[in-house]
This record gives C-alpha cells, structure tokens and sequence, in this order.
C-alpha cells in the first residue's frame, strides 16, 4: 500500500507536538502539507467518445460483401470500418471526418465496441456490434484487418488520443446448443473459437438461458446471456486465458483501458484474479495506469457500490447518474434529486476507489440516446429539446466522474419506435436505413440522404467543443474536488476546485424553462468572472446571487484565492448504516471551505487509510467483511489552504458477519 494511504502512529514529530488544541477533540497544524487526494484512474480527466465502428465511416469498401452485410436492415453489418474511423489522420485535413474529426471536438479518448471475429451471421442479424465473439485474436474482417488496426492506434498516438476496447469475458457468440438439457457443439462449429481453450464445452456452464437456466447457483451468473455462450468464469483455464488474449491487445495495440461488458454477470472473484493479471501485461507495454471499468447495469447506488467495494472492479459505468441527470434535464426532477445522488458518493470511497472514478454518461447503444430519453421522461415544447440536451451534456462535463458522449449524439441524432437497442446505432455516414432518412434530430433537419459529417456546425457539437475548451483551460472543472452548494427546485449549484490550486470555481444550471433566482453560498469573499454562460451576477458577502436564463449553465471564476478557510472540527460518530450493515463513520466539520477529509483505522501499530472524501458532510463506509472486532478510527481533515486538523479516536465495536 502506497504511503500516502498510511498514517503511522508511531511517529511523533515535534511539529507533532507543538499542535494547538482548536477544540477538545481536535488538533491542528500551521505547516502548508501536501493535499490530499483521492486515488485516481489513469482516464481520470478524459474525455470519452463511444464509437461503434461499423456504423461510423467507411473507409473500405473492399470488405462491404458476404453473409452479414445489409446496410438497409438494422441488424446487420453496413460497412464502416477501422480505415474509416482512422481517417487522414493529418491534423491540417479540415475535411477529415476520423480521429482528426474527434481530436476538434475535444475528445481525448476514443472507446471502440469489441472488435474481434465475429460468429456466422443469423436469418435475425449479424455481430456488427461485437458482442458475439469466436476469434478473439483478431479483429473481424468486416471491420478492417489486424494491420488496420495497428493503423489505427499509431495515428491515436500521433494525435495524442487514448484508445479503449470494449471487451467481453463473460460470453461468447451462441455455438453451444442444446437437446433439452443437454448441451453440445455443432460439428460444424467444433473448431470455430480462437484461442483453442473456448472450443471445450466444458469451459462453459451449460444450463441454458439466463432467465429459465437450471443451475444450482445463479442463473443470472450461470446462465446464457441471451442465448450467447456463458463461460465458467471461475475456473483458472478461462480467467487466464481471456488475460492472456486481452494482454495481447494491449501489447500489439496499446490500448490503455477496458470497458467490461456485462459485468454483473461475471462470478464475483473474476476480477481479483482476472485484473492483476491484466496490469501485468499493461506495465511490461510501459502503461502503469490501465483502467478497467465494468459496465453493470444497476440504477441504485447501493447496489452499484459492491461491485466496486466486495467485487473489486476497478470502476463502473455510472447508471445512477445517467438516470438522475435525464431526470433533471428532461425537469422530471429538481436540484434535490442531484444532491441526493450525489450524497450517495460515500458509499464508493475506499482507499483505492472514489466516485470521482466512475465512468458517467447520458446514453448508449442499449438503452437509447440522451434526446430520445429526455423526451421520454417528460414531453416539454419542442422547442426546448436542444436546450435541454446542452443542459444535460453540461452536467456531464462539468460534474464529478469520466464523461462518455455516445457517437452521434454530437449531430443531434435521436431515435424512433422504442428508441433503444438497433433504433439507437445509426449510421454517421449516408444510410441506406428507410426509417433514419426521416428520423427527427435535434438541433438539425432529418438527414435524408446527407451524411452526419456535413453536420460540420451543428450547435450540439459546436457546445461539447467549447465545454472540452473549458475543462482544458481550467483543469478544476475536469473531474475536480466538487462541493454541492444548492440543490433547490430548477438550480443546482457546485463549488469546484482543483487539486493544486486554492480558486473557488462555481458551476450553475438552471431546468427551469423560466428565470429562476439563486442566492448561493461560497467560500470567498470577492468578485467574480463569467467563464461561461451569461447571467445576472451580484457578489453579497460570501455568497453570489445569480438571475439564470431559462435552461442554462454558468460557470464563474473567483477573482481571488478562497477566503473563508476557517474550519471547526468536532468528534467522530459512528452507527450501524440500516441499508448496507456497514458502519457509517461521520466527521463533524463546520467550514465554508473546500477542505477534505481522509479516514483512517487502527491496524496493528499503523493507521491505514479508508478513503478521502472531497464533499461534505464527511462520511465513510466500514465495510464488517474487511475489517471487525474493536477498531480505532479517527479523521484527517485538511483545508485549502494546507491546514491540518486531526480529530481524537474512537472506537468501533464492528461485529463479524
């Protein structure tokens, strides 16, 4: 465990000694420390495009041909590819519509859906998507060739662009069939799957779908995802092997991350064994830094957090937020309903997770994209749509987390029918679909038998442009410290800053489809500067009084460092949380400050970190699995400005499960 997250106990210092007592149960220190921080992920100021290649840019029409491809059917292969994606890859090339396309929208990294072999195409449809893999080794002929590939990511690396595979672990494409129960392989299937291992049918659970399976154990586990082939995840043969095979991606292509899918249906060990395993083969490509996310669907936090906290995924797809942000844009909801996810946070902070990790979006190619879903959760006039998609996509960028915009949403491309699955994968390029010719947009007129890239000024991607600007110019909206500051009807208001740097930044929305008025409190006395958006701003004291547009965001810069740095620290309390059987531990902090708090407990003759949280209330999670019996625990609370102040122990009496 790295020092930072040790606090020993043993050693006393003078400076130790010398601290004042501010209150009977706390102490602080004059001397300007290092701040505290919580551990971050190697795409943790990142941001993501989502990219399903075959529907992007086609830049191969050599292997536009065979079973499979069909660019009039939904469910089929229509032609774009790796050449497509990478493009030109010459920065001066302002009519390149690939990477160089995306570098000026202001992405960082690109995630790519799985790009292995994909099985023989059904009567019902074809794996353009990716998720039905047999050839793990290389990628699927209809999307480019393993060189193309290799093309691919030298041209990422040249435009300074981080790539992200899509992978899967938990299935592969449906060559496993049954007679009643019995499970068994198709000769003509027998030796379709690449690496070998994947052809034993022993390497499989076999107990039929998912949702009428006949394990003894879980069938969401155990079970087919769908019908597709559910491997025994537990055993060494398959958690190894799929190491080995991921490694070999990272190694030839220099990918610096994964996104896991259908996570939540791996056994619950897999990523202890399989994740080392994974860093090993990353460090040996010189990437100290790989980030894994799993993509669970679960919309309740309580529930999200074990796969963080007992599962050990690194991080996961923030389906919380996507709810609760559709929410708010869509004014399902208020500000209130923010604050209340945000309070949740806690729940994720360990020493080696935070919530500043998890991986937030708006939409994707399952559930629909963000226009289509707005409008389902409540009919506005149409004529607030793109408003409000801007509305949601400023959540996104300038809140805590890993901001992922799904392809296309950037031209204003929506849906029809139900919205969700193939009516969520149109094509960038000009379609041969009848039903997306007509298909509403917002902020644009149905794209007839236009591409999506003549859409060169659309006003959605002029936005997400300029709140990429932002986050670059001031990194502490990029995934800074966030401390919620109002949360009342239409307005939601956070304080920001970064890590190094004692600025207050304030970010504001407004839902409302009228003027709202906010008077917000802050830490600094002082003037400030809008950076972004427009506004009625009047300083009062420590607080800002704002008049906001209807359906807008403002972002406002202090004019001097923060003022109000005082910080009264009382004891530490402790109960039982009703929803988790954890113990909820509570530092008693009064303070306008940006200030964190880092907790740590007694173990043996060190105190070890149990995470840092950068928003008040200061609380965190004992989890009885990892830690019980009778345990010192005390609280570490650090301002702006460096001051140290350290509360007085107090003992848990945390029972064994």
């Amino acid at each position: 465990m790295s020092p930072r997250y040790i606090f020993n106990s043993l050693v006393v210092t003078a400076t130790a000694l010398a601290l004042i007592l501010t209150t009977p149960l706390a102490l602080q220190s004059r001397a300007n420390q290092s701040q505290i921080d919580v551990p971050r992920t190697g795409l943790d100021r990142e941001v993501i495009y989502f990219v399903m290649p075959d529907r992007y840019r086609n830049g191969d029409p050599s292997n536009d041909q065979g079973p499979g491809f069909d660019p009039t059917h939904t469910a089929f292969f229509h032609g774009g590819d790796l050449k497509g994606l990478t493009g030109s890859c010459d920065p001066r090339d302002a009519k390149d519509d690939g990477l160089v396309r995306l570098k000026r929208l202001g992405f960082t990294t690109i995630w790519l859906t799985p790009l292995v072999v994909q099985q023989p195409p059904t009567e019902g449809g074809a794996g353009y998507h990716g998720y039905w893999g047999v050839d793990f080794l290389n990628v699927e002929p209809r999307l480019g060739s393993n060189q193309d590939l290799e093309r691919l990511s030298a041209c990422a690396k040249k435009l300074g662009l981080k790539l992200v595979l899509d992978v899967v672990t938990n299935h592969t494409g449906d060559i496993v069939w049954y007679e009643g129960r019995r499970a068994y392989i198709p000769e003509k299937y027998k030796e379709i799957k690449n690496p070998a291992w994947l052809n034993d049918i022993a390497n499989y659970h076999n107990v039929g779908d998912m949702r009428s399976c006949w394990s003894e154990g879980s069938c969401m586990r155990d079970g087919d995802f769908y019908g597709l082939d559910d491997l025994a995840t537990e055993k060494e043969v398959v958690y190894r092997g799929f190491a080995d095979v991921y490694g070999e991606w990272i190694k030839r292509y220099g990918f610096v991350g994964f996104r896991v899918d259908t996570a939540r249906h791996l056994d619950n060990e897999f990523f202890k064994r399989w994740d080392p395993l994974i860093r090993t083969s990353a460090t040996s490509r010189g990437i100290s830094d790989f980030t894994i996310f799993g993509e669970v669907w679960e919309t309740v936090p309580i529930e999200l957090m074990n796969f963080v906290r007992i599962n050990q995924i690194q991080t996961v797809l923030d389906f919380p937020f996507q709810r609760v942000a559709v929410e708010y844009a869509a004014a399902s909801s208020g500000g209130e309903t923010l604050r209340n996810l945000f309070e949740y946070d806690d729940y994720y902070t360990t020493a080696n997770s935070s919530a500043q990790n998890l991986v937030t979006f708006l939409g994707n190619h399952d559930m629909g994209r963000v226009a289509f879903l707005i409008e389902g959760k409540k009919r506005n006039p149409d004529s607030e749509l793109l408003p409000r998609v801007k509305l949601a996509h400023a959540l996104l960028y300038l809140s805590r987390g890993i901001p992922v915009v799904y392809y296309g949403d950037e031209v204003g491309m929506t849906g029809s029918e139900n919205g969700n699955d193939q009516r969520a994968r149109q094509d960038m390029f000009a379609t041969k679909v009848t039903m997306w010719k007509t298909e509403k947009r917002v902020g644009s007129e149905p794209i007839g038998s236009r591409d999506s890239f003549s859409e060169r000024s659309h006003p959605i991607s002029r936005y997400l442009a300029r709140l990429a600007k932002l986050r670059s110019e001031y990194p502490a909206l990029s995934n800074g410290q966030m401390q919620v500051r109002l949360a009342k009807g239409p307005i939601f208001a956070l304080s920001k800053r970064d890590h190094d740097s004692s600025r207050e930044y304030l970010v504001i929305f407004n839902n409302s489809a009228k003027t709202s008025t906010a008077l917000i409190p802050t830490a600094t006395r002082s003037s400030w500067r809008e950076i972004f958006g427009k506004a009625k701003v009047s300083a009062r004291g420590t607080s800002v009084e704002v008049v906001m547009p209807p359906l807008s965001t403002l972002v406002l810069e202090a004019k001097r460092e923060i003022t109000e740095t005082r910080i009264t620290l009382g004891g530490l309390t402790a109960k039982e949380d009703f929803l988790t059987g954890f113990q909820k531990v509570t530092a008693s902090v009064k303070s306008d400050d940006l200030s964190r708090a880092e907790f740590f407990i007694e173990d043996g003759s060190s105190w070890r970190s149990l995470g840092v949280d950068l928003n008040r209330p200061f609380n965190v999670y004992v989890d009885p699995n990892q830690y019980s019996g009778e345990r010192r625990v005390k609280a570490l609370v650090v301002s702006s400005k460096g001051e140290r102040y350290e509360s007085k122990p107090i003992t848990l009496s945390i029972p064994t499960p």
